[in-house]
């Protein structure tokens, strides 16, 4: 689905990223960990196209629908969209008024995330964790290919980390969406089936969540 091909990024003198190469599958769930400034963001950021590579390409399938939801929200005070008003600005296709079909899709995503009580709410008055959970669902509503995540649960409280994690798992066994997850943390995230890679500018580490134990083991520090 995805090919990084001698992929570098450089801001000046200063090397973000310096000959990545690696590939996805369709259906894989890719943990990218590191330390920070490692250059995690700036690895997805290509791939949704907010940044251009310095030299390099990356390929991507046909056809891909992407959903993303980028570490840093909007958390304005005086941001003046409502909960629904941003989720539905997810839909690939959008009418002047939501229809009572997509208005229940909305409810029915806001029910999973424990927040049904916020649909009409302004953004401006919701807490960084509540924020979080209406732009996973900006995220998830259009049933993507592709979902990226850059740290998707930073501001979740841990109670629901969980539950949000079971449901990736849920929607990548089921759908066969594809998954791209960015973390500091693989504690709650991590299934033995899963992919990791380990970035630092360069890639250190790309295989199985197994592997990545041993190569831990020999001398490489948790994130």
């Amino acid at each position: 689905m995805i090919d990084y091909e001698n992929v570098s990024v450089s801001f000046g003198k200063f090397n973000v990223l310096h000959d990545i190469n690696f590939h996805v599958n369709q259906g894989d769930f890719l943990h990218i960990i590191g330390p920070n400034g490692s250059g995690k963001t700036t690895l997805v950021k290509l791939l949704v196209g907010l940044i251009k590579p310095t030299s390099g390409n990356i390929v991507v399938k046909d056809g891909i629908h992407m959903g993303y939801l980028p570490q840093k929200l909007n958390t304005k005070t005086n941001f003046p969209m409502t909960v629904q008003e941003v989720i539905y600005s997810g839909f690939q296709k959008q009418k002047l008024i939501p229809s009572k079909e997509d208005l229940k899709l909305i409810n029915d995503w806001l029910d999973q995330m424990e927040i049904p009580q916020l649909m009409n709410s302004s953004m401006a008055y919701l807490s960084g964790g509540q924020q979080q959970r209406v732009f996973l669902v900006r995220a998830l509503i259009s049933n993507p290919d592709l979902l990226i995540l850059d740290e998707p649960t930073s501001a979740l409280d841990p109670s629901f980390r969980e539950k949000f994690y079971q449901l990736l798992y849920r929607l990548q066994q089921e759908q066969k969406m594809t998954i791209i997850h960015v973390t500091h943390d693989l504690t709650d995230a991590v299934k033995d089936d899963c992919m990791t890679m380990y970035v630092d500018q360069t890639i250190k580490f790309f295989g199985t969540y197994k592997s990545y134990q041993e190569f831990e083991h020999r001398g490489h520090h948790h994130v």
